[in-house]
């Protein structure tokens, strides 16, 4: 009874997964899949997740590759949870209460397991490092985890002490919660998705480079994670890196951009307004009124010889500060047409240079860190590969060029 059970609510908990940007599964799946191994910590476990996995992507009718590697992932992980449980001495909770640290084992191997898998084919597929996409993965899930983790132990008890009847009725709000998160899901990807629309019509005016504001985003996140800053505003700051070049979008702008000669004063100070125009822009949107500041001082510097109103120091929002690093890193690390990309050695002389002038020198200090330098490096190589530099056809004006990249250093 336990195996149709827990086979029919794991099927229809997989039926209603989505998938997520980074290849995990949206799904409570996890649920009836681990509770099952409460209850019959056995074969019959698999069994239930064997059947319930490849009835979810029979019905989905995806390609048998995939097919596979998902009901391969979810049993794989079930059997090494199982096992793991078994051996630090668990027992079906029919018969008593589960050992607590046999239980939170079973829980972490089910979870690592399937992550590592997913992170495996990102990694692979993108040629990302698997163990950072895994570590990432996990490190970003824990808070999750460890609110699914009593739940878990909650159904299984709940099921061993009051039967089927109760448990299916138990597992309609957990459906209906999964439903209701597979929407805000739905909305957030399509309003990420018109972000990269708006800045995919901002480089197709641009004669630089493309992919140049995805990259600055990442870079920026990653930067403000060596700052110490939390990961919810780091994910607003790396929204802002994405649409700090947004200003571009206005008409005015397009025949500067792509003016191949020498542009006059008053051309530049048409440029000079981008970052404002953009901030004006963005302002417009109530979600993003944390993000104007960053987008209107993403071209100061530290020294107060930036724009547009020479703000210096500690009164630059730290985000602008970020993007200000970030922007210039990628200006440097990129072919130009008029020259190749600076080498990983110069770029960091650059930056060291121009610590205290240019940019704030805490933040200097944390991006050359050893460590943390290392890992720039690594995220810079994979961020060519997902956003690869296409320069356009349109000759790139120097002076223009110097104007939002100073003499040394600078974003575009």
């Amino acid at each position: 009874m336990a195996v149709a059970f827990f086979a029919s609510f794991g099927t229809l908990a997989s039926v209603l997964g989505y998938r997520t940007a980074g290849g995990a599964s949206g799904t409570i799946g996890f649920l009836p899949f681990l509770s099952v191994a409460l209850v019959s910590p056995n074969w019959a476990a698999c069994v239930v997740v064997l059947f319930s996995a490849l009835t979810a992507e029979l019905l989905a009718k995806r390609a048998r590759i995939k097919a596979v590697f998902n009901v391969a992932q979810h049993v794989l992980a079930e059997a090494m949870a199982v096992g793991t449980y078994v051996l630090l001495g668990g027992r079906s909770m029919l018969d008593g209460d589960a050992a607590l640290g046999a239980f939170i084992a079973m829980v972490a191997v089910f979870f690592a397991i399937n992550r590592l898998a997913v992170s495996t084919v990102v990694g692979v597929s993108t040629g990302t490092s698997t163990s950072r996409q895994w570590w990432q993965s996990m490190r970003e899930s824990t808070t999750y985890d460890l609110f699914a983790s009593p739940l878990i132990y909650v159904y299984a008890k709940s099921y061993a002490l009051l039967g089927i009847e109760w448990s299916a009725v138990l597992a309609l709000p957990f459906l209906g919660l999964r439903q209701l998160y597979k929407q805000s899901y739905a909305l957030q990807k399509i309003n990420e998705e018109l972000l990269q629309l708006m800045v995919a019509t901002v480089e197709a005016q641009d004669p630089y480079t493309s992919g140049h504001s995805q990259r600055v985003s990442r870079y920026a996140k990653l930067i403000a994670k060596f700052a110490g800053v939390n990961s919810r505003q780091s994910s607003r700051i790396a929204t802002a890196a994405l649409l700090h070049d947004v200003g571009k979008i206005y008409e005015e702008f397009f025949p500067i951009l792509r003016k191949p000669g020498r542009l006059t004063d008053a051309e530049f100070e048409v440029m000079k307004s981008h970052s404002a125009k953009g901030a004006a822009l963005i302002a417009k949107v109530s979600h993003f009124e944390d993000l104007v500041p960053l987008i209107l001082h993403h071209h100061e510097a530290w020294d107060g010889t930036g724009y547009p109103m020479q703000i210096r120091g500690e009164a630059l929002p730290l985000g602008a500060r970020i993007i200000a690093l970030a922007d210039t890193i990628d200006a440097m690390s990129t072919s130009r047409p008029y020259r190749a990309a600076l080498s990983a050695a110069t770029v960091r002389a650059e930056l060291m240079s121009e610590s205290g002038r240019q940019f704030d020198p805490s933040l200097c200090d944390a991006v050359l860190a050893p460590g943390n330098w290392s890992l720039l490096i690594e995220e810079m190589e994979n961020a060519k590969i997902q956003y690869p530099v296409v320069h356009r056809p349109t000759p790139v004006n120097s002076r223009l060029e110097a104007l939002l990249i100073p003499p040394k250093v600078g974003g575009g």
